[in-house]
């Protein structure tokens, strides 16, 4: 990074424009260079901002403080945010925090801290769907619609994004979305994310909607997130490359995980052992990814987690970081072509 202030503007508009890094996090680190001269300042403050958000998310819509603080880092959502999408993880906890001030007819602060986001990670554009989504009820019939809804779409949009090459393109952004596409995305593929989106995510969901008593005051948010999140899962389905904007439902996702795992509890009350079933699959399922084994760079995929810079061994090598990312999404997308 450039040391001499002359060279700041450019340096801002050609990180923009040949790297994709959105103006707020080249000045964040910019500002960190010029006072500590040290990335792990930028880790800090990233980590401040995006823990401060979603606790301040949390203590909003549930009591089980502990509970959620548990399945936040579990559920994998603590480690991608603190040590992975850095610049995604700040834009998803302002825009986390932008939507709770919405619902609180707060508007003005929902566009400020929306634009934020935005100013630090592009994809945050989303989040401004945020106010046309407001369904008044979730139905089993809504989420069937939902679902044929995504469907419909993802005919047009598969003949648009492959027929065409449009990943094909020399296109910056065409080849940053094509990364994360599984890339040949067929009819099996949409299946498989329906599934995941709209049958285990929503339904749980949905269970937790249910569970809860309508004079709850939290009711009324719920089908406001459980709308956005339907939004998304349409938008994960439909368009092939588009998954990660699923990370914008994870905090609100994480409080409904917590939310189920309570009343679950209290659901089952002549079935002691199926609680225990469904703890242990469920941290099971949480738990098994980590030991998924990269046999080109012989690491576990715990290992993918550790910070960028370490303060404890300043000599770690985190390189191999890049080929675990790139060998994960190889490997995914040869599953899909195989299929």
């Amino acid at each position: 990074m450039p040391t001499n202030s002359s060279e700041y503007l450019p340096y801002i508009s050609q990180s923009m424009l040949s790297s994709g890094y959105m103006p707020g996090w080249t000045i964040l680190n910019i500002i960190c260079k010029h006072l500590f001269n040290s990335f792990y300042a930028v880790q800090l403050i990233q980590a401040l901002i995006v823990n401060i958000c979603v606790l301040y998310f949390f203590r909003q819509y549930t009591t089980h403080i502990f509970l959620c603080v548990l399945m936040y880092c579990f559920s994998n959502v603590y480690f991608s945010f603190n040590m992975e999408v850095l610049r995604e993880g700040i834009a998803i906890a302002l825009s986390s925090v932008g939507m709770h001030m919405y619902i609180q007819d707060k508007k003005k602060w929902f566009f400020i801290l929306a634009g934020c986001g935005v100013l630090f990670h592009i994809s945050a554009l989303i989040v401004f769907l945020f106010p046309f989504t407001n369904l008044k009820k979730i139905s089993l019939n809504t989420l069937i619609c939902v679902f044929l809804l995504a469907l419909g779409i993802f005919a047009i949009s598969d003949t648009l994004f492959n027929r065409l090459g449009l990943f094909n393109s020399d296109s910056l952004h065409m080849q940053h979305i094509s990364k994360y596409a599984s890339i040949t995305l067929n009819y099996f593929g949409f299946l498989e994310n329906a599934f995941h989106y709209m049958v285990i995510s929503a339904g749980l969901i949905y269970f937790v909607q249910w569970a809860t008593n309508d004079d709850e005051p939290w009711q009324k948010s719920y089908n406001r997130y459980m709308s956005f999140f339907l939004l998304i899962s349409i938008i994960i389905c439909s368009f092939i490359g588009f998954i990660r904007f699923r990370n914008y439902t994870m905090i609100f996702f994480v409080i409904m995980l917590t939310e189920f795992l309570y009343h679950i509890k209290s659901h089952i009350k002549y079935m002691p052992f199926a609680k225990i079933i469904i703890l242990g699959s469920l941290l099971f399922f949480m738990c098994q990814r980590y030991v998924y084994y990269y046999p080109q760079n012989d690491r576990r995929y715990y290992e993918f987690f550790v910070p960028y810079t370490s303060v404890f061994d300043s000599e770690a090598d985190t390189e191999y970081r890049k080929w675990m990312h790139e060998e994960a999404i190889s490997h995914e997308t040869y599953s899909r072509d195989t299929e």
